[in-house]
């Protein structure tokens, strides 16, 4: 069977992993990538760049001449839009195509999405057993036997709901992600992108984990790890395949098995020795982890914040560490010289401003080397709607838009009904620990509001690209290898065609 993934803007490794099980299994494989550049929520929209660096034409004709049998999407919120219009020009050029969605915002809507003419299956939760099953569907053509995971609609109409299964719970189980699709497009050399497990043990309200964990009817474990042999050998090949320079781990809380954790870093020291970065939790880090990572590799380690008011956090979002805990994480970063990444969410519903001066009063005393403010988003089936709604910022008619795609905001972009001081303390947050020491105090909230916003803007960029430097960080390495190498695959693209 001939297979297309098509992708939007990011490496995804949803894509990376089912196109590995489709090789596998002897199937055709063909990446269709819309890189989406200068509108891709990484950095602000330029609608004149974004249009000028569009590869639609390319792809569409590549499409035409491949002809697949199944065309994959894997989406979340904010291009599930986007991803839905590459779908129905799909289902035009390749009418006899089908047309698969699956990802998280397909999980928590999977009604919406299967309302679409040109949606003929969509993947709720985990989709390794779902698509293999997929593909074995549409070969035998008109089975109407109900799909793991899935739902499908029959040629005459009919809704077929396939069971909720249990998660995965052997991760080693699966092969190793399908880098070689990727290579021509991202920077892997640059960064290399992977997880080593799946889950996260937390219940955060503004997070699809607490949603995407209940889906199955048969409950199983949520949080499950591959095993520490499994992930080195995979980074093995990687680091003499693709001359690999920097790798991240994207899973939720890199650190939450200390065992697992130790036993990993001891390998990951001896067989591959590369800078890394990955997701810790306060509560669970300690001087242990703080000595262990440093001594392996870890530069850099990012974690969530997201508001200071303990009350608030552990109301709202359900996040239960003190600021004690934040404090002392700090301090165990700063004394093993690991970078650290703090994020912070900016208006929430309820926040005020004096939550805002308590935490920047916070950060004076205790700075991140990067504080990430990333403007509030809210996403189907979170329970933060909730609290959106009792403070009036949400409606059942912006609920419904954000459910369709029609409404999702990037985390660049300021929230429904935020207040004038959250700019000011988004301004604030950002460019503080660029800052020197003793100006610091001085950029209070009265100064940020008497700036001029151009001036503010300048700040932003010198204080992004100012930490970037210092810190070596691997988002702006990333961002800038990124663009570049995007460029340059496009124009052989156009040159090919």
């Amino acid at each position: 069977m001939k297979i297309a993934f098509f992708n939007i803007a990011y490496e995804n490794l949803a894509v990376s992993i089912l196109s590995a099980i489709a090789k596998k299994a002897g199937h055709t494989v063909q990446l269709f990538h819309s890189p989406t550049l200068f509108k891709d929520g990484m950095t602000r929209e330029f609608t004149r760049l974004a249009r000028f660096f569009s590869n639609d034409e390319q792809l569409f004709r590549q499409l035409t001449h491949y002809q697949p049998d199944l065309i994959a999407f894997s989406v979340v919120t904010f291009d599930y839009k986007r991803a839905l219009h590459y779908a129905e020009i799909c289902k035009r050029i390749c009418p006899q195509a089908k047309i698969v969605f699956g990802g998280i915002h397909v999980s928590c809507v999977p009604e919406v999405v299967i309302a679409n003419d040109f949606v003929d299956y969509v993947v709720i939760g985990e989709g390794e057993i779902a698509f293999t099953e997929i593909i074995s569907h549409i070969e035998q053509e008109n089975s109407t036997a109900p799909i793991p995971n899935t739902w499908y609609k029959t040629k005459d109409h009919q809704l077929i709901k396939g069971k909720q299964t249990g998660f995965l719970q052997d991760l080693d189980s699966l092969p190793h992600y399908d880098m070689e699709i990727w290579k021509d497009i991202f920077p892997l050399k640059t960064y290399y992108l992977t997880m080593a497990s799946r889950g996260c043990p937390y219940h955060c309200s503004y997070c699809f984990n607490h949603y995407f964990r209940n889906i199955p009817e048969e409950k199983t474990n949520y949080v499950r790890r591959r095993s520490p042999g499994h992930v080195i050998e995979e980074l093995v090949f990687a680091k003499k395949t693709y001359n690999i320079s920097l790798i991240e781990f994207w899973d939720d809380i890199f650190i939450f098995d200390k065992p697992w954790l130790k036993e990993f870093l001891e390998a990951y020291k001896k067989e591959i020795a590369l800078p890394f970065k990955c997701y810790i939790h306060v509560n669970l880090f300690d001087e242990d982890m703080a000595a262990w990572l440093s001594d392996a590799g870890c530069q850099w380690v990012d974690f969530g914040i997201q508001h200071i008011n303990e009350t608030y956090r552990r109301t709202y979002l359900k996040r239960h560490e003190t600021n004690a805990n934040i404090a002392n994480a700090l301090k165990l970063l700063k004394k093993y010289h690991i970078v650290s990444f703090a994020d912070y969410i900016v208006g929430l519903p309820g926040d005020t401003l004096e939550h805002n001066e308590e935490a920047r009063l916070f950060f004076l005393e205790n700075t991140p080397d990067i504080i990430e403010p990333y403007w509030m988003s809210y996403h189907p089936k979170t329970e933060i709607i909730e609290k959106g709604l009792q403070h009036k910022l949400l409606t059942t008619e912006t609920i419904d838009l954000i459910q369709r795609g029609q409404n999702p905001q990037s985390y660049f972009d300021s929230p429904l009904a935020s207040k004038d001081f959250h700019s000011d303390y988004y301004f604030i947050f950002k460019v503080l620990p660029a800052l020197p020491v003793f100006l610091r105090r001085k950029l209070t909230y009265h100064v940020s509001k008497k700036m001029p916003y151009g001036i503010k803007v300048a700040l932003i960029i010198c204080s992004l690209f100012f930490l970037a430097v210092k810190h070596k960080s691997p988002r702006i390495k990333y961002v800038t290898s990124f663009y570049w190498k995007q460029m340059l695959w496009m124009k052989n693209q156009k040159k090919k065609t």
